[in-house]
């Protein structure tokens, strides 16, 4: 298992906002510019099935793999030899949110496929910087 290094960001929006839009995830391209789109096969739960695709036009499969009301939403991104899993938790800070993503790398083609997503973690900030300005622009 390969391990990215946490991105962490702050808000003075509570963290329920974050919660919501990170379990909306037909709405994710609205923050994340790198996402053409992301479809869930049914209801949100965990073990739920869907499909995204790039902007460069790469369509795979995901699963929501935790689901912790309020808290954390999680998804797994099946690969070919591996899978790439981001957490997204959202914590209470006073009277706003603090904000974390986590995500690591497995599989027996976890070095490679790392090797092939060097910049995920900027990508990731950026994810959530734009979530932020987004989120706290409708609260």
């Amino acid at each position: 298992m390969i391990e990215l290094p946490v991105v962490r960001a702050s808000s003075r929006v509570a963290p329920e906002h974050f919660h919501a839009r990170w379990c909306d995830v037909a709405t994710h391209p609205e923050w994340a510019p790198g996402m053409e789109y992301l479809r869930l096969d049914g209801p949100l739960r965990v073990g739920a099935r869907g499909v995204m695709k790039t902007r460069a036009g790469q369509e795979t499969a995901f699963v929501v793999s935790d689901l912790v009301p309020g808290l954390a939403f999680q998804d797994t991104v099946l690969l070919d030899g591996g899978e790439l899993t981001v957490r997204h938790e959202s914590h209470p800070d006073g009277t706003g949110s603090r904000l974390e993503l986590h995500a690591r790398i497995e599989g027996p083609r976890a070095a490679d496929l790392a090797a092939g997503m060097a910049g995920l973690g900027e990508v990731l900030a950026a994810d959530l910087a734009g979530l932020i300005a987004l989120v706290e622009n409708e609260h």
